[in-house]
């Protein structure tokens, strides 16, 4: 009979809502007393900087009076505890959570220099969000390097954006993501030597000539024309043949024999 069929499913139904009711009150109870009984810290982009190691973040955690081990999970901050650790300049962003078994899980992701500026105003990393952070006394990242007098008005020790009045750093900044982006000029720049903002020498990674850049401005139509020379004037490596590449002089090359 179709009413049999109804009381049935009705009957089951309340049994599994009975079921949910119960097994959820058990798993928040067993939540409200579950204390952390491990930290499981890892550095996740490890082998591409070590700026910071969980030792460090674990040091960190304890200075800093976090508790964890043996604190009901209940009671933890989490989110505060994320914060703590991204304030930290190497640190770009620090994801934490706790498993069911009462383990305090921390992941951490560094910061990715794609430029080394050194000038006498202040040493620096810019990231690959235009972030700036100082340089690390336990790590060197391999980026290019800009040195001689870059023109910057912060104090050193600086963190943070490129302030919206430092007109050169940002096009430091353009120029970086742009040798980051290109395998082809990655593997030509090592460094740029600044003599002041309207004349910049990129020094290659082989050779010894210098490469008068000028202004950064339209920094890729100028590489452009020196990649274009490599191919078609310079087929066997005939530029160590010259000590100036100038690239300042619209669609023209102009350079300078030994």
């Amino acid at each position: 009979m179709p009413w049999k069929n109804i009381i049935v499913t009705a009957f089951i139904s309340a049994l599994l809502i009975a079921y949910l009711v119960v097994s959820t009150g058990f798993v928040e109870m067993r939540q409200h007393d579950l204390a952390c009984n491990a930290v499981d810290i890892r550095v996740c982009d490890s082998l591409t900087n070590s700026f910071i190691r969980p030792a460090d973040i674990a040091a960190i955690i304890e200075q800093d009076g976090v508790k964890t081990i043996g604190d009901k999970i209940i009671q933890m901050n989490i989110y505060q505890l994320e914060q703590r650790l991204n304030k930290r300049s190497v640190i770009k962003n620090t994801e934490a959570y706790v498993s069911i078994d009462g383990v305090l899980h921390i992941r951490v992701y560094q910061r990715r220099p794609i430029m080394r500026v050194q000038s006498p105003g202040g040493s620096f990393y810019i990231d690959d969000s235009g972030y700036i952070f100082p340089l690390s006394g336990v790590h060197t990242s391999y980026v290019p390097v800009m040195t001689g007098n870059v023109p910057i008005s912060f104090a050193g020790g600086y963190r943070g954006e490129i302030p919206a009045n430092e007109k050169f750093l940002q096009q430091t900044y353009d120029f970086a993501l742009f040798l980051d982006d290109d395998k082809f000029w990655q593997s030509q720049v090592t460094q740029l030597y600044v003599k002041n903002a309207t004349n910049v020498e990129i020094i290659p990674r082989v050779g010894e000539q210098r490469i008068c850049l000028g202004t950064l401005d339209n920094y890729n139509y100028k590489l452009r024309k020196l990649q274009a020379f490599y191919r078609k004037a310079c087929p066997a490596g005939e530029e160590s043949n010259y000590s100036v590449i100038d690239l300042r002089y619209g669609n023209q090359i102009v350079c300078t024999r030994k």
